[in-house]
């Protein structure tokens, strides 16, 4: 009996905590701004010296949370056995009611043959072992995440891939279903261009037009009107509707006189349009339509953006890289990962948040009351705690009336 204790004491103690977090901190120096294989900070930090540190404050935590739990759940013995001390010091009996009905407004009141028992703020009691708990549950969630992979992958578009690149075995492996990029674009903000409108014969310039995307312009034909549609700064390509007297009659697609595709438009023999300059775009989304296909059957449709990946089965799709070939079809990079340890991490930020709160703003006060007077027990030695407590008594003469109460013990 006396080694467990002596074991329990050890792991339950402050020095360890601090000497095990100074410890990682320290490491960590040398982790983050040392060199390391391959630039791989993971190989520093999943090593062997660095998990048994972390074990070790695993089984710090574990033991302050069984510790202060079995405190918690103790508590009422304890305030009980000391109303009862409290009460044994004067043979006096007392009414309690009106006291009782004027504790129970602010405090959650006991009654007991030989006095009264008031707590308020249990759930501060418990903010130190909700945060330990957080914390052992994030520890799990990062031992989980030892089981996912992550990865990455080239999808040119419209085509699909069963399989991804593992960083970590160097390797391609099997998605266990099939992924497919749909369609790919860029949205940009309005690019500012400027364009020109040629005769067909002569090709001279006859009319010359600074705007953007969703402006219109008055072409050099009676009554006739276009709206800037689009342009796409890769193709260069610039997309008109067409319009007469506010009636559209067609759509127009124009490109330098450079590009090799040949286009015809309903206009060409009235008129030429040609982009001919455009400001550096800046890319406002980058958008990927992809689909989850399991035996030839498309069983998920999604449009990933930046910060909205596809997830499917547990695996994410975040889009990391896009690109041309030369032949101008667009393949698009994905990151790929595996996270089972990922719902863990969250609930554990979160309750960690919430043990935060309770134990910062929630104050535990506990305080008995017997024939002798009022004995504080637990959090009244704050200005707020005092200030409470003198209420209280102060306010005990009308309230007991024949009680006798006396002055406010000290705290013990």
């Amino acid at each position: 009996m006396m080694g467990n204790y002596m074991i329990l004491r050890f792991f339950t103690s402050l020095k360890l905590t601090l000497t095990l977090l100074l410890g990682l901190s320290f490491v960590s120096i040398f982790g983050t701004l040392g060199k390391v294989e391959d630039n791989r900070f993971d190989y520093f930090y999943q090593s062997t010296g660095y998990r048994i540190l972390l074990l070790l404050l695993a089984l710090n935590i574990a033991a302050c949370t069984w510790k202060t739990c079995k405190r918690n759940l103790d508590d009422k013995k304890r305030f009980r056995e000391r109303l009862h001390e409290e009460a044994e010091k004067t043979s006096n009996g007392a009414d309690f009611e009106a006291l009782e009905r004027e504790l129970q407004k602010t405090f959650r009141v006991e009654r007991r043959t030989n006095g009264l028992l008031a707590s308020r703020g249990r759930l501060g009691r418990w903010g130190s072992t909700i945060v330990h708990v957080s914390l052992l549950i994030i520890m799990l969630g990062g031992i989980l995440a030892e089981f996912g992979f992550v990865g990455t992958q080239m999808v040119p578009e419209g085509k699909s891939t069963i399989t991804y690149f593992n960083w970590d075995v160097g390797l391609d492996r099997p998605l266990g279903f099939e992924f497919r990029v749909d369609h790919f674009e860029l949205d940009y903000y309005p690019i500012e261009l400027k364009i020109g409108a040629y005769d067909p014969q002569t090709r001279e310039l006859i009319e010359e037009y600074v705007t953007q995307e969703g402006e219109m312009i008055e072409l050099p034909l009676q009554g006739v009107t276009a709206r800037i549609v689009n342009f796409e700064p890769f193709d260069k390509a610039l997309s008109l509707d067409i319009f007469r007297e506010g009636q559209k009659i067609g759509s127009y697609r124009g490109l330098p006189g450079a590009s090799k595709e040949e286009v015809t438009n309903f206009l060409d023999e009235f008129l030429v349009i040609k982009p001919t300059a455009f400001r550096d775009p800046v890319v406002r989304q980058i958008i990927a339509d992809a689909s989850i296909l399991e035996n030839g059957e498309v069983v998920k449709q999604q449009r990933i953006m930046v910060n909205h990946p596809l997830v499917y089965k547990g695996v994410a799709f975040y889009q990391t890289a896009y690109n041309q070939d030369e032949f101008g079809f667009w393949y698009v990079g994905f990151q790929i990962s595996k996270d089972p340890g990922e719902p863990l991490v969250w609930a554990g930020s979160i309750l960690l948040v919430f043990g935060l709160c309770c134990a910062f703003f929630i104050r535990y006060r506990v305080l008995v009351v017997t024939a002798s007077g009022l004995t504080p027990l637990l959090g009244f030695n704050d200005l707020v705690g005092q200030a409470l407590l003198n209420d209280i008594a102060a306010n005990n003469a009308g309230i007991a009336g024949d009680t006798s109460l006396g002055e406010v013990s000290p705290k013990k």
